[in-house]
């Protein structure tokens, strides 16, 4: 991850290279991140490769909190979705392109975990 956080919420993105064009998504990610890089609210974010599939690639993004997130997106969206790696997210998944999370609990220094409720 781009820095030590704690995130109240997690976007992941999924991307498929073209065929024959294993390394297309990590060269568009490269330039997505210059854009990412000083965003209101994102803490962190990464491009994980399938070890099992040079292909497939999840950028994952933390967030402050939703609506941080939804700003984002707003005004992303607004933009024209302007990302380099917009043209590989796989749209064939069942479910979605992207999918969010929220933290549900968090280890603490002790060994024990905090717990959080949904919403």
């Amino acid at each position: 991850m781009t820095a030590p956080h704690e995130p109240g919420l997690r976007v992941l993105v999924y991307h498929r290279a073209p065929d024959g064009r294993p390394e297309a998504v990590v060269e568009a990610y490269r330039r997505a991140a210059l854009q990412l890089r000083g965003t209101s609210g994102l803490l962190a974010y990464e491009l994980l490769s399938s070890p099992a599939d040079r292909g497939r690639h999840l950028l994952v993004m933390d967030w402050t909190d939703r609506g941080a997130f939804t700003r984002w997106e707003r005004a992303f969206r607004s933009a024209g979705h302007p990302s380099p790696l917009r043209p590989y997210q796989d749209r064939s998944r069942p479910g979605g392109h992207y999918e969010i999370y929220l933290a549900a609990s968090r280890p603490r220094q002790d060994g024990s975990s905090t717990c959080q409720s949904p919403g």
